[in-house]
């Protein structure tokens, strides 16, 4: 629950500071539940290139950044892309509710426990990760806005060049 309050208290602070790093490390395994009960596993996606964006209904610019995350999905996802949206709400009603009313393309799953939020060594919200075909984190994300938007992407088809 330590890394939920963090990335509360990112999300409030500093809305709107964007941050990349490069990581290169394997990216950690989770089993999760999405929306409608479904079970999916890192794994799961094995061999995709993937954007894992954690987020909550309560973070105002995670909730405006859906509608592009949205867009690269459907825009990249026939070149073997994907993006996981991990909710770290306590409620996974609260995210169902949300996402009748802003639904998305792409696979949201939510760890109401913030044990895969520990994991990733999460510490603010909205934060993202770029995992490569092989399952190495390739870049990680803090913050929002247009410019981070445009490096996803342009990192997305760089990424998609090597694998």
């Amino acid at each position: 629950m330590k890394a939920a309050v963090l990335a509360a208290l990112f999300c409030i602070l500093l809305p709107f500071t964007a941050i990349a790093e490069d990581a290169a490390r394997k990216a950690p395994s989770f089993r999760l539940q999405d929306t409608k009960g479904a079970v999916l596993a890192l794994e799961d996606f094995s061999g995709h290139i993937l954007l894992i964006n954690f987020w909550a209904t309560w973070c105002t610019s995670c909730s405006e950044e859906l509608f592009e995350l949205d867009r690269l999905y459907r825009q990249y996802r026939d070149n073997g892309f994907t993006v996981i949206g991990i909710s770290v709400d306590t409620s996974a009603e609260r995210v169902a509710a949300f996402l009748k009313k802003r639904p998305v393309g792409f696979p949201v799953v939510t760890d109401t426990q913030g044990a895969v939020a520990e994991a990733y060594r999460l510490s603010g919200l909205p934060a993202a990760f770029l995992i490569g075909r092989d399952g190495i984190i390739e870049r990680r994300y803090r913050g929002s806005g247009k410019e981070l938007i445009s490096l996803y992407e342009k990192d997305i088809k760089d990424v998609m060049k090597r694998n």
